[in-house]
């Protein structure tokens, strides 16, 4: 993991520099998929590109999907086991919903206002590009900035930092293959600009790197059973606010019907 954040920062360092010095280049990589004499990108018409974008937005549910699970269950059932080791639930659960979720989706993508390739005038649109440090641009919503498919690519990394060695290293370079195909068909798309796939490679890498810090890699890390614990500590809190609140609904309602007579 250490190489992932070391080259995720040389490369976001030297992106963030070069293409802000020369911020056509964006447009110009872009181009490069842009047929002008159709008006679109070619390769979005393609049936292979369209399968493997819908298996590229699939694939890391199969493995995130398991994590939540997990957790529910535990919560909803805290006295069980759980079926998988709970930091590496928490792991890529957390990472999946810190990074894909809220930071690239919920935040970024709706607030910086960067117009996606295919809404300029460039390329057949209205509006004007914006380079990838301008925080303004007339996208109101789901905007460029950053890639949520390239990130949700790049969160292989999570899943493939939990295997052991020889595994490790090769799932590593595969889960960063992935994420890079993920996020270059959003580029050939005209869905993101070359900087907003690096970007949210750069986000993803460093989200999971802390996680694995405060999970795994830290001096005394905290234990599995530690973490089910906890999880289950929170799982019989809820437990028992959910019947205080059921007590106290059902004593106002039954305050609130009428109240039978006697006899008939």
């Amino acid at each position: 993991m250490k190489l992932a954040v070391f080259l995720a920062l040389v490369i976001g360092a030297a992106v963030a520099i070069l293409f802000s010095v020369f911020p056509e280049w964006d447009l110009a990589i872009t181009a490069s998929f842009w047929d002008a004499a159709s008006g679109r990108f070619h390769v979005a018409g393609l049936d292979w590109s369209k399968t493997v974008r819908s298996a590229a937005n699939i694939i890391p549910w199969l493995f995130a999907g398991p994590a939540f699970a997990a957790i529910i269950l535990k919560l909803i059932f805290p006295e069980r086991r759980m079926f998988m080791s709970a930091r590496a639930a928490v792991l890529l659960a957390v990472t999946m919903a810190m990074g894909p979720g809220l930071l690239v989706n919920g935040l970024l993508k709706e607030h910086w206002g960067r117009p996606r390739p295919v809404h300029l005038e460039t390329f057949g649109g209205k509006d004007v590009f914006n380079p990838w440090y301008s925080y303004g641009g007339a996208c109101p919503t789901n905007c460029s900035f950053v890639s949520g498919e390239g990130s949700l690519g790049f969160w292989l990394l999570a899943p493939a930092s939990l295997l052991p060695p020889p595994y490790k290293g090769v799932a590593m370079v595969a889960a960063a293959g992935f994420g890079t195909l993920a996020g270059g068909l959003r580029i050939a798309f005209g869905g993101h600009f070359f900087t907003d796939v690096v970007f949210s490679a750069v986000l993803t890498v460093l989200l999971i790197a802390l996680t694995r810090f405060l999970l795994y890699d830290r001096k005394r890390p905290p234990s599995d059973a530690r973490i089910e614990d906890g999880i289950g500590r929170a799982g019989f809190a809820i437990r028992r606010l959910c019947c205080a609140v059921w007590r106290r609904v059902r004593r106002a309602v039954q305050d609130h019907l009428p109240r039978r007579g006697s006899g008939l």
